[in-house]
């Protein structure tokens, strides 16, 4: 039986192939991502009809910079409970929130930092809501090459997205 997962991100998930978890995951699970650059909460939100038709049994919400850019953290957490509450108003499915990475942009650290925290009380108040912890994965990273190029802050290198992927990959098989 195949089990489907649906990556709903922005440019961390698109650039990323979907943080290579099609070749990560074992062949039982099907793996479609639907990332676009750019896309905030909001922009799901208004596209999220596109969403719909795609079955789906574990949803990977992998949004978060761009809402801190945008919107700061002003309305973070109730279009993030609007965007869980469609994905599973008509599908039996697990949502997997990302606490993202706080990046290397100093002035969204501490927004990013909040809606983080916004998301773990989210996943405290919603049932078949669980957390992917990416931002701790990165705070304890002790390598020597750092995770960010110096000409991108947002969007880490391979080392980065490699343990991205891994920590999905962990998280989904329950390792």
């Amino acid at each position: 039986m195949t089990r489907k997962i649906t990556i709903v991100g922005d440019s961390l998930a698109q650039w990323s192939d979907g943080f290579g978890l099609r070749s990560r995951l074992p062949a039982e699970f099907s793996v479609t991502d639907v990332s676009v650059a750019g896309y905030t909460t909001e922009d799901w939100l208004q596209n999220k009809d596109q969403l719909n038709r795609i079955p789906t049994d574990l949803w990977i919400l992998e949004l978060g910079t761009n809402d801190a850019m945008a919107y700061g953290t002003n309305g973070y957490e109730s279009r993030t409970l609007d965007l869980i509450n469609f994905l599973q108003s008509n599908q039996i499915s697990i949502v997997y929130l990302t606490l993202i990475p706080r990046t290397n942009m100093t002035s969204i650290k501490e927004t990013i930092r909040e809606n983080n925290e916004t998301l773990r009380k989210i996943k405290l108040q919603k049932e078949k809501v669980d957390i992917v912890d990416i931002e701790s994965i990165f705070e304890s990273y002790q390598g020597e090459i750092p995770l960010y190029p110096i000409s991108d802050p947002i969007h880490p290198n391979q080392i980065g997205y490699d343990l991205m992927g891994e920590t999905y990959r962990k998280k989904i098989l329950g390792i």
